[in-house]
């Protein structure tokens, strides 16, 4: 058992760092505005009174969004093969933002996001790509978030609306990091989660259609992650996963709106984020990431002959008309047990 920063009283305004920090008897949750809007600590208090974070910590000070404890993805989500894709018979490219040339967790999570509503409990925030000159995307859009909590569960609404005079395919999701353990260092994270099958990825991207296999069957249970290094992607998620810190006595229930049909599932074992040079064995953090569509969703629904969120469209994309809204919910629930 360690103690952390976690005992000292946080008030529900900006502090110095310029993160909004809303905190009760049980909860505490820490966004940054100037990072995507995403979210630098999410923790529990535990038996002694410090709060342990349930999603990784971010540093203070951190000025990297992808070191966040979780961050948003819009109006795309995960990666876009060679940073180009065709829609209604028009090519189009994006920045590459990735040593390998992909386009990669869309174009918000950078970005400074205005807070437009605050109070005890609740803050609100949007991102407006037409108060950018380098916006990573071909058409204008506004993208908005209400983070709730209560002494049970943190609440996010994310919504992706199309202000430009053209059509677009959309996408959202979220990228939270999550922690192996809690206070007690036996804790073996566990996972439960509703999949209905996996995609085939090459270079973090999909290749094929999903289906059904041991590792989609392994989740549809609450147990330990398997032994090796993860990085899947799932179709026919039906919004509810369950993560258990069984030593400490804590879960962490998931319940996503129908809209983030698609879950991702990353265990990194020896590289990644915050790993130690010459490390082997998991690294002290997952992702478990609901989100609307499959990494390359653009490129993938084309190569099995559909057009991108168009009505056979497998991979998740939907398609807004100028003024129309993707709207979705995630609701994470803190229990005992």
């Amino acid at each position: 058992m360690h103690a952390d920063e976690g005992a000292t009283p946080f008030s529900d305004r900006r502090n110095d760092a310029g993160m909004i920090t809303l905190t009760n008897e049980r909860l505490r949750l820490s966004i940054a505005p100037e990072l995507g809007a995403g979210i630098a600590d999410f923790a529990i208090k535990g038996p002694t009174g410090f709060f342990f974070p349930l999603m990784r910590r971010a540093a203070p000070g951190e000025t990297n969004a992808s070191l966040l404890g979780s961050f948003f993805m819009a109006p795309w989500v995960n990666r876009i093969r060679g940073s180009r894709f065709v829609f209604r018979g028009k090519e189009h490219v994006l920045r590459p933002t990735t040593a390998d040339g992909l386009a990669q967790h869309g174009d918000v999570r950078k970005r400074v996001w205005r807070v437009i509503e605050q109070g005890a409990d609740r803050v609100a925030l949007e991102f407006d790509s037409r108060s950018v000159t380098d916006s990573n995307w071909p058409w204008t859009y506004v993208c908005r978030t209400t983070y709730t909590l209560t002494n049970e569960a943190m609440t996010i609404e994310l919504s992706v609306t199309n202000t430009d005079r053209e059509a677009f395919p959309a996408g959202c999701g979220h990228h939270p990091y999550f922690a192996r353990r809690l206070w007690r260092d036996e804790d073996a994270i566990e996972l439960e989660a509703a999949v209905g099958g996996k995609y085939p990825l090459s270079g973090g991207c999909a290749s094929g259609p999903a289906a059904s296999d041991p590792l989609t069957q392994h989740f549809a249970q609450m147990k330990p992650l398997p032994a090796q290094s993860l990085d899947a992607v799932f179709a026919g998620f039906d919004g509810t996963a369950t993560l258990r810190w069984p030593s400490s006595g804590v879960a962490l229930r998931i319940a996503a709106s129908k809209e983030l049909s698609h879950l991702l599932v990353f265990a990194p074992h020896g590289a990644g984020d915050g790993a130690v040079s010459g490390a082997t064995g998991p690294l002290s953090f997952i992702a478990v990431e609901p989100q609307s569509q499959v990494n390359d969703a653009f490129n993938l629904a084309r190569s099995l002959g559909h057009e991108p969120g168009g009505p056979d469209d497998p991979t998740g994309t939907v398609v807004l008309e100028p003024g129309q809204t993707l709207r979705t919910l995630c609701v994470f629930t803190a229990v005992a047990g």
